[in-house]
């Protein structure tokens, strides 16, 4: 419909936005730090033994994740949030830790056996390309930009609470 405005893709109704449930473990000077279990593909599958994911999980502790947000004043341990994070910038957070790794892999690799290295130079020589390819979304996430995406769109008060 022509002069129809369009909702901000960003804003609270934004359909595009993934939202998560966590539970708020703290709260101190205006911030609220939130903690979710770590969850993996196959956690209750019965394939979980011969599963990557199911072993890279074992690896990182399987402890939870902690996030720190600003937070409404009316927020207290034991609430649940809902977190909403834009579509886009989900994506972003993907492609720097799903798709730039292997894409540099893929590079380095075709680079150095066209320039006629054996295979195990090229297999050497990946591993820093590995590393590097690494460091974008290391970086994305010491300056906050991946935690600066997301909003708190709600607070469920603790049962024992009440309503606020």
């Amino acid at each position: 419909m022509p002069g129809a405005a369009c909702p901000a893709a960003d804003g609270p109704g934004d359909p595009r936005a993934l939202r998560q449930t966590l539970r708020v473990a703290g709260v101190a000077d205006g911030r609220v730090q939130l903690e979710a279990d770590r969850l993996s593909g196959c956690a209750h599958c019965a394939a979980r033994a011969g599963c990557g994911t199911g072993a890279l999980a074992e690896l990182t502790g399987g402890g939870p994740v902690r996030i720190d947000l600003p937070g409404p004043a009316s927020v207290r341990p034991g609430d649940h949030v809902v977190v909403s994070m834009p579509g886009g910038a989900f994506l972003g957070a993907a492609g720097l830790a799903y798709l730039l790794p292997p894409a540099a892999l893929v590079l380095a690799a075709g680079l150095f056996a066209a320039l006629g290295l054996p295979d195990l130079m090229v297999a050497a020589l990946c591993l820093p390309v590995l590393l590097l390819s690494l460091l974008p979304a290391r970086r994305a996430d010491r300056r906050g930009r991946l935690a600066a995406a997301m909003r708190i769109e709600e607070v469920i008060p603790a049962p024992d609470r009440g309503a606020p």
